[in-house]
């Protein structure tokens, strides 16, 4: 994870990430001057150091004097090959170009000598300034197939309604410096844009991810052959709104996909606004209907664990020190619960300020079952997550006391949702992770929930339900160490 420091730390934007030598080199943008691409280097796949800048914008009157915008970096021919989106003045940034930087060793870079290298081709994309006041051609993204390199860019089609033209613009290239424009990768029929398009392989199938507009969200299709047809899947979906602009990695033979992630602060109190930063990695992976499903980043986890797992005993949890409210009672591997009406809630007996929290649930009638963190001694302040079963939902909320009494809800508020297929009579495995302002929720070990928040860094963590009976097994917490700034 990683944030900006300074006056705006919401300085992060769009990134590609490559491997070398056992590390991992990211490069992003930096907002909101677009003025250059910053480069980081991790060990761990978790957290960055900073090092020198690559690129930055180009001297007045040149076709990038004065934006930079999203990029890609690989290797060819043992040197590596930035494309990157270029904007200039003399078109009031309106006319998007790719640009293209060489480097030897991923560190000191130059541009080539014959930028632009591609442009939008008025055979099949819109290309005219004067049309609908921009020329899209951004965000390129390049991999290799045999012995051609491929490059695909979030373009408009030159016909159809305006809204609806989105489409993936496709480059090819033998020798990395010479690109020749093709016509439409894939064409989304349904939306303006789809940015920052990626393209990666697990286990011989092809998934492509990118941003539509309609709504705001990520999402990904699939393909048998590289020339499609793409399939839409019934979970198109990546993550949940404010995670965006995924970029895939090969590392230690695992394709993870990291992205930046937005929220509205409320951990610092001198910033107002949104937060952005690059979230942890997840691990993408295929299943056996072809669906890509995102698992939690084992091994990156470990990297910054603090301390042994710790299982509790049944013993441990269901001692009348811990309940707050409901019955619980001891099971050979767990607590049951119940609690009717309203919330029954069981006290783990440790508190940590960055952990996993894992365990077995089985709803037995429970409307509403979940995990809670960062708590005051009632949870009437705390960060809560519920799992609905009869909704098939999954929803994460802050709980504060509110001010104002004509707020509705008061200081309930709800940050992130979404769909889980869950059978209210079958059990299901459940993972939460609290790490610094980073919070991810997986059921069934599949990531259902990344967000940022953080109004309390330190509380009790308990375990609690609505309305019902449930049965939580096999409880384990793992201490982690703080993230960078967090300490």
């Amino acid at each position: 994870m990683f944030f900006s420091r300074g006056w705006s730390p919401n300085e992060v934007g769009d990134l590609d990430v490559i491997a070398h030598h056992d590390q991992l080199h990211m490069f992003h943008l930096c907002l909101p001057s677009h003025d250059m691409i910053a480069h980081m280097v991790s060990d761990d796949g978790m957290n960055w150091r900073a090092t020198a800048n690559v690129l930055h914008v180009g001297d007045p009157g040149s076709f990038d004097d004065d934006m930079l915008w999203t990029m890609r970096v690989f290797p060819w021919n043992g040197r590596f090959h930035m494309l990157y989106t270029a904007l200039a003045s003399r078109e009031e940034g309106r006319l998007q170009r790719t640009g293209l930087a060489a480097s030897d060793d991923l560190m000191k870079w130059e541009k080539v000598a014959h930028n632009p290298v591609a442009a939008p081709d008025a055979r099949w994309y819109e290309a005219d300034v004067n049309d609908s006041g921009r020329a899209d051609w951004r965000d390129p993204f390049a991999w290799i197939e045999g012995d051609t390199i491929h490059a695909l860019i979030c373009a408009h089609e030159n016909k159809g309604p305006y809204n609806r033209r989105g489409c993936v613009a496709h480059l090819v290239s033998k020798d990395a410096l010479h690109w020749e424009v093709r016509p439409p990768f894939y064409s989304t029929g349904v939306s303006g844009d789809f940015e920052a398009p990626t393209v990666f392989k697990l286990d011989g199938r092809y998934y492509m991810i990118g941003h539509i507009v309609t709504p705001e969200i990520d999402v990904y299709r699939t393909a048998s052959k590289l020339e499609g047809p793409w399939e839409r899947p019934a979970d198109e979906i990546v993550l949940p709104a404010r995670n965006h602009a995924f970029a895939p990695v090969v590392w230690r033979s695992r394709t993870l996909l990291y992205n930046w992630i937005a929220a509205e602060f409320d951990w610092h109190p001198f910033h107002q606004g949104y937060a952005r930063g690059i979230a942890p990695p997840k691990e993408a992976i295929a299943a056996p209907d072809g669906r890509m499903i995102l698992r939690t980043f084992e091994s990156g986890w470990k990297a910054v664990s603090n301390g042994a797992t710790r299982t509790f005993a049944s013993s441990e949890l269901a001692t009348e020190s811990r309940v707050f409210r409901g019955e619980w009672s001891a099971l050979p591997h767990g607590v049951v619960g119940q609690c009717s009406p309203g919330m029954g809630l069981l006290r783990l007996p440790q508190s940590h300020a960055d952990f996993i929290l894992d365990a077995k649930v089985a709803s037995h009638n429970a409307c509403v079952i979940g995990a809670l963190w960062r708590s005051d001694d009632i949870a009437d302040q705390c960060t809560r997550l519920a799992v609905i079963p009869g909704r098939q939902r999954v929803e994460l909320h802050r709980i504060r006391k509110g001010y104002n009494y004509n707020a509705i809800g008061r200081g309930h508020k709800t940050l992130q949702e979404n769909h889980c297929a869950l059978c209210p009579s079958e059990s299901f495995d459940l993972q939460v992770i609290a790490w610094g302002p980073y919070i991810e929720v997986s059921v069934n070990q599949r990531v259902v929930l990344a967000m940022l928040t953080m109004f309390r860094r330190t509380g009790h963590i308990g375990l609690y339900l609505e309305d019902g009976r449930v049965h939580f097994e096999n409880v384990r917490l793992t201490p982690l160490k703080s993230p960078q700034g967090f300490e």
